[in-house]
């Protein structure tokens, strides 16, 4: 009853995200191609006044005339734990949202798409991170729980159900507030935030794939 509590409670957030004025603008390329655009907001606070933060993201392969547009909706607690998690995704075969919800050591997701809905329990904790192949705004909870000794993660991707294990090792940022990760594992690469804790600079070598701040 408790897991069917916390997705009825969740099903009917769904964020209009792209009607939304969001502040930070991200271009993808792989192997030097533009391939999409991201544009993300991260704020404090959560829904109904409640103390935490929010990523708001919506992400458009191709950028003009996408095939592919992804919404997305991560609020975490002050503690860094997961909140609620939402994508809305929009492609040829028209709209599925994945919704995912914490429960202790539980991570509870739900599908909805036309004409079917499909529910599943997966392993959570305080060292899981909730991502997407084509949001990686959402990296920044992974710059959250880096450590300069190198931080133990596992990385869920809900629409995919790809599932991987990584170390996030938080560099020195010269006084500047700025933050620089280096990650290792099944996922190789690096990402930079800057003073606000928003995304500015990822890359993964081993595909080419470079996110960048787009120039004002």
């Amino acid at each position: 009853m408790r897991i069917a509590a916390v997705l009825l409670f969740l099903l009917p957030i769904v964020q209009a995200s792209a009607q939304e004025s969001l502040e930070t603008k991200l271009v993808v390329t792989q192997e030097g191609r533009e391939t999409g655009q991201e544009e993300f907001t991260l704020k404090q606070g959560r829904g109904r006044g409640a103390p935490g933060s929010t990523l708001t993201a919506v992400s458009r392969y191709p950028a003009t005339n996408p095939m592919l547009k992804v919404a997305a909706t991560l609020e975490r607690t002050p503690e860094f734990a997961l909140a609620k998690f939402q994508l809305d995704v929009e492609g040829p075969n028209g709209t599925t949202v994945i919704l995912a919800a914490g429960s202790g050591a539980r991570l509870i997701v739900r599908t909805v798409a036309k004409g079917s809905e499909a529910g599943r329990e997966l392993p959570g904790g305080p060292d899981v991170v909730l991502l997407d192949e084509a949001v990686y705004s959402l990296y920044t909870s992974v710059a959250d729980l880096a450590t300069p000794a190198g931080k133990f993660l596992t990385g869920v991707f809900p629409r995919t159900s790809r599932r991987v294990s990584f170390v996030a090792r938080r560099e020195a940022g010269g006084g500047t507030g700025a933050t620089r990760v280096t990650l290792s594992g099944d996922i190789n690469g690096t990402l930079a935030t800057d003073t606000k804790g928003r995304l500015q600079r990822l890359e993964f070598p081993g595909s080419g794939i470079l996110v960048t701040r787009a120039q004002d």
